[in-house]
């Protein structure tokens, strides 16, 4: 643990070019500085602030208002009042103004509202949340595992091309012995003039693929920098693992795999936390046929000036208590359908969890296929690599004897380049089917698939 601690501080502090990455280094800085993985960790946070925001809706909520009016004329009421009567004619009425109020009316209070029932809504809803934490910490857990198989597959891509551009490099240096080797026999009469054009067209081929292969390789190294998230994208870096390294590692069974995958790999259980979600709605949709309980409480003032306590006509201020009941009655069965809406969308999500265990069953058997391929043709590949050399040192004794032509020693010294290459993503591809096995069931190191309980999780 400490020596852990410890590289990770050094990979930080010191400059990365003075420190030979091995892989396990390359996936720790992508899972550090990658912008996926902190995209993933940003949800997460996001998702927390979401259920505790859930949550204070389940708590009284305090609420002010303040309303200014200003009218044109002060408010009156009028009262009729009886005057004199005159005989066989009906009494008088006398219209009486009584102002009421003044030109300016200001109220405003405060009121605490608490929801006492609601059909098991707000409950169900933070649950709902509280899932949600989990769905996004396995999706966290999802895109690291996918960080880290990245990181791995550009880490091989460039040990490949450096093996590639060395292969061209021995290639080129091949035919212009090769090309030595003509011309001097042609100035000796031993071989006509075409083997040397025969030489010289093969040495075009080969300087053409060799800056090929040194394109390729500053292409590899810039995608090995934007996976690690590096800001100087053609920067080299010393690598301390060869691709002969950890050849023919133990890996458990296909059932084993099958096992750990199905019961640790993040997007199941991702998936498995969303289908508890879809179940949660039914219940959401089901509180609609509870009523809707809160008790609330309010100060008000009402008065004429901006702190509204000047009232010459009515109540300046006033406190009241109260409970507020909402029941829908008759929605045209809308509630019926939003529930077995809820209830589809929620074997829709089982059946989509029962779906994701076919993907990742068949993921795991390509991969582990895949495994089982490469380590076959690392042996068959290296076999064709020890025939292609000994191939090639018999045709140059004949050749230097005069036994065979110019196009044989050409022809067999692309066989030994191809062989080269054919070794070289052998083993590449080895390696690479183990981080994709890796990433079929779920882990973030190898070494989980050498181990029963699933340590790389």
């Amino acid at each position: 643990m400490k020596s852990s601690i410890l590289l990770v501080v050094a990979l930080l502090v010191l400059p990365i070019g003075a420190h030979a990455l091995t892989v396990e280094d390359a996936v720790r800085l992508a899972l550090q500085k990658n912008p996926s993985v902190k995209a993933s960790l940003y949800r997460v946070e996001a998702q927390k602030n979401r259920e505790r925001s859930a949550f204070t809706r389940r708590l009284p909520q305090i609420t002010f208002d303040y309303k200014y009016t200003h009218l044109k004329e002060a408010p009156y009421a009028i009262f009729h009042y009886k005057g004199l009567t005159l005989p066989n004619m009906p009494p008088l009425r006398i219209p009486q103004k009584v102002k009421v109020g003044e030109h300016q009316d200001v109220k405003w209070g405060i009121q605490a509202t608490w929801p006492i029932f609601t059909g098991f809504y707000l409950e169900t809803v933070q649950k709902m949340e509280r899932l949600g934490i989990s769905v996004s910490s396995f999706e966290e857990e999802a895109t690291k595992v996918d960080t880290a198989f990245l990181a791995r597959k550009a880490y091989y891509d460039v040990l490949l091309a450096q093996r590639n551009l060395e292969t061209a490099k021995e290639t080129v240096d091949q035919f212009k012995a090769h090309l030595k080797d003509a011309q001097n026999y042609y100035e000796q009469g031993l071989v006509p003039y075409n083997d040397v054009l025969k030489a010289e067209v093969a040495l075009s081929e080969a300087v053409q693929r060799l800056t090929y292969c040194r394109q390729h390789l500053e292409t590899m190294w810039v995608n090995f920098n934007l996976v690690i998230h590096s800001k100087e994208l053609s920067k080299h870096y010393p690598l301390s693992f060869s691709l002969e390294e950890r050849l023919m590692q133990p890996v458990l069974g296909l059932k084993s795999l099958y096992e750990l995958a199905l019961s640790h790999h993040p997007e199941i259980k991702a998936v498995r936390k969303a289908v508890e979600q879809a179940r949660l709605k039914i219940r959401l949709a089901k509180s609609e046929y509870y009523p809707q309980v809160s008790l609330f409480s309010r100060y008000e003032q009402h008065g004429d000036n901006w702190l509204a306590n000047n009232n010459d006509y009515s109540n300046r201020q006033n406190f009241l208590v109260g409970v507020k009941m909402d029941l829908l009655v008759f929605d045209w069965f809308g509630r019926r359908h939003r529930v077995l809406e809820a209830r589809s969308d929620y074997l829709a999500a089982e059946e989509e969890l029962e779906h994701l265990r076919d993907q990742i069953r068949l993921g795991v058997r390509r991969a582990y296929a895949a495994v089982m391929v490469a380590k076959e043709n690392i042996e068959t590949a290296r076999a064709a690599l020890s025939q292609a050399k000994e191939d090639l040192r018999i045709t140059k004794l004949q050749y230097s004897q005069q036994v065979v032509k110019s196009s044989d020693v050409i022809d067999s010294e692309r066989a030994l380049t191809n062989a080269r290459n054919n070794y070289n993503n052998a083993i590449y591809s080895y390696h690479l089917a183990l981080a994709a096995l890796a990433r079929a069931c779920g882990f973030v190191e190898l070494k989980g698939l050498n181990s029963e309980k699933g340590q790389g999780l």
